[in-house]
Formats: structure tokens, C-alpha cells, sequence
């Protein structure tokens, strides 16, 4: 395994720290902007970069028949493996729209509780800190954004070592989530998502990393299902993850739950952490179910870390998940103060599109 040295900004302080194989750098929430909310809309403007999952054009030719137009795409049915998510079948794709479609969101940047959000290209960050809200059939695509910074957050407001933790839950689904309005050195170390929620058929691209479970508080579960992430940017000496759980304690809620299913997760950066890279950074982590995933590109596909004085428990679980292999392989784990290992591991193959289910070798236990 190798030692890799990664730099972490927190709260403007630069820090140096060895862990293997990485450690992300953590973004800064954007500032809330406002304390009220509107989801109004303006005409699509024609100088907005291009969607990375656009919609087939609205017409097509047909040799006998002229312009006919195209069958719209269908989102992946209800309970789909990763395997079988593809950019037509996720995100705004699925519903026959794209980003350049949609109408702008003139809303604050900080919405209010109770705010849902629909249909509308929104051009700039968005801090969910207010909690109970709804992000549906939307594209978040900032054309601005402070270097390191996420393009969606939970959190509130930070102090020198923490930020607040929203304390109602927030929903982001059958939405793209895309980076590409910005220069890589902008985004190699943000996360498309950085705190707690429920994040559902997204389409998410064009960023330093994905999904990053961060500061996920002590009450709220989280979970990530039916999401495609892959299209990763990396810059300079980024460490890039196509999603992360850094920490999820059970202290004060032992009910809890945090889970990954059926996502395509696709870390290729050439900078990569991998696919998705647990490790108890920021707290202790249990309760965390890793169920019907394909984990593709570089690093190590799943990762499982104890450290920093905190540790996993005994509650996690990988079951049924694809691996491509490739990078540094399909999954370790690094027990560092842990007696034990994954709870379950059971039913885990390498990818093989051509064999029934996609099972190829079954994956080696770490």
C-alpha cells in the first residue's frame, strides 16, 4: 500500500499530513447569503457552458419519414444495480431533459426550510445549512466558486476546527450535479456534495470528487443510491475520491444508518483515492451498508480506514458490490487500532459485463 502525503485545508490553516493511501483535502462551505428563499426563473442563457449530460438533440432524420423525434431516455428502473446506470439513465438525462434547458433559478444561495427546488439551472453554490429541503429535476453548475469549495453543502457556519451540522434533512434527486463551468484547479479539491443528506439518481461530473459524507453530525442517516459519478478532474497534487465517508458517530443516535446502493462510482483522475474511500478522518464511523455498487478506476476501489485516535465499528457491511480492479486493486483495509474487520463481506465480484449479474472472480476479502 502506498504512503501518499496529502494537504488539508481547515479554516485557512495549510496542513501536511501522511496517511495511506490519502487524505482529501476538506472544501470550505460557502457563506449563506441569504435567510429567505424564491425558486423564480428567467430565460435560459445562451452563453451557459454546455451540459455534460446533454439530451439527445429534438430531432433526428429520418430516411423515409423526415424529422421525427428521438424516444425520450428512461430512468433505470426502481432498484437497478450500479452496473446497469449509464449517463441516459441518471440525472436529468433519464427525464428527457439537460442543463441548457432548464430555467434560472434567481433564488438565494442559503435557501430557507421548506424550500423545494425544481426544474431550474442554478449557477451558483448552494448551502443547504437551513435543512428540509428538497433539490429535484435540477442542475447545480456554478459558474463561481472559491478554490477548494463544494458546489453543495449542509453545513453552517465554521469555527477554527468545525462547522455546523444541519439538524433537518436534505433530498437531492434525479439532478445533475456538474463542475465543468470551472477550471480544475478550481474544483480538484472540492466535492460536488460535502455533509449529510439523501442523494438520489443523480448525474454527477465534472468535479474533484463526488459524494463526501463530511461532518455528518451525530442524528441525521445518510444515503447515496442510484447515483452515477464518474468525468472526476484532478490538478497539481489533488487526491480525488468518487465518494467518501470521513466520519458518522453513533454516540448519540445508535440508530443511524449511512448507505451507498446500487451507484456507479468511477474515480479516474489519475490522481485517485478510488471509487469510494472510507476512513474515520473526522470521527468514528459505523452502521455503514456498502450494497449493490460498481466501483470502477484507480486507487483502490473500496478502502476501509481506522485512524486519527478514532475508529470503524462493527456494524459494516459490503455485500453484492462489482469491482473493476483495476488501479491498486479492488478493496483493503487498514485496521489501525481495530480488532476486526468488515462485519460482512459477502457476494463481491469483479466486474465482468459479459457474465450473468456482471460476476466475474469473486473480489478477495481484504
Amino acid at each position: 500500500m502506498r504512503l501518499r502525503l496529502a494537504v488539508l485545508l481547515t479554516g485557512g490553516v495549510i496542513v501536511l499530513a501522511a496517511c495511506s493511501p490519502t487524505k482529501a483535502a476538506q472544501p470550505t462551505p460557502v457563506a449563506d447569503s441569504s435567510t429567505s428563499a424564491t425558486s423564480s426563473s428567467a430565460p435560459s442563457s445562451s452563453s451557459a457552458a454546455p451540459s455534460s449530460s446533454a439530451a439527445p438533440s429534438s430531432t433526428t432524420k429520418s430516411a423515409t419519414n423526415g424529422p421525427v423525434k428521438p424516444p425520450a431516455n428512461n430512468p433505470a428502473p426502481s432498484g437497478s444495480p450500479g452496473w446497469k446506470l449509464t449517463q441516459g439513465n441518471t440525472g436529468l438525462a433519464a427525464h428527457g431533459l439537460n442543463c441548457d434547458s432548464l430555467p434560472l433559478y434567481t433564488g438565494p444561495g442559503a435557501p430557507a426550510a421548506g424550500t423545494v427546488i425544481s426544474g431550474k439551472r442554478i449557477e451558483q453554490a448552494l448551502t443547504l445549512f437551513a435543512g428540509n429541503i428538497t433539490v429535484e429535476k435540477s442542475c447545480i453548475r456554478p459558474k463561481n466558486l472559491g478554490e477548494t469549495a463544494p458546489l453543495i453543502t449542509t453545513n453552517g457556519p465554521c469555527g477554527s476546527n468545525s462547522c455546523q451540522v444541519t439538524g433537518a434533512p436534505v433530498t437531492i434527486r434525479d439532478s445533475n450535479i456538474d463542475g465543468s463551468a470551472l477550471p480544475a484547479k478550481t474544483i480538484a479539491g472540492s466535492c460536488a456534495f460535502l455533509g449529510v443528506g439523501t442523494l438520489q439518481r443523480n448525474y454527477i461530473s465534472g468535479m474533484g470528487s463526488g459524494i463526501c459524507f463530511f461532518n455528518t453530525g451525530s442524528s441525521l442517516s445518510a444515503l447515496a443510491e442510484g447515483n452515477y459519478v464518474r468525468g472526476l478532474r484532478s490538478d497539481g497534487e489533488s487526491h480525488n475520491d468518487g465518494a467518501t465517508v470521513r466520519d458518522f458517530p453513533l454516540d448519540k443516535n445508535a440508530g443511524r444508518t449511512l448507505t451507498f446502493r446500487n451507484n456507479r462510482i468511477d474515480c479516474s483522475t489519475g490522481n485517485d483515492t478510488g471509487a469510494l474511500f472510507i476512513q474515520t478522518y473526522g470521527g468514528d464511523i459505523d452502521n455503514v451498508t456498502v450494497e449493490g455498487n460498481l466501483l470502477e478506476g484507480g486507487g483502490y476501489q473500496l478502502g476501509l480506514e481506522s485512524g486519527f485516535d478514532n475508529v470503524y465499528g462493527r456494524n459494516m457491511k459490503s455485500i453484492n458490490n462489482r469491482f473493476t480492479g483495476t488501479g491498486w486493486g479492488a478493496a483493503y483495509v487498514s485496521q489501525k487500532g481495530a480488532s476486526h474487520k468488515w462485519a460482512v463481506w459477502q457476494d463481491n465480484f469483479l466486474h465482468d459485463a459479459a457474465a450473468p449479474d456482471a460476476k466475474g472472480k469473486p473480489a478477495p476479502t481484504p
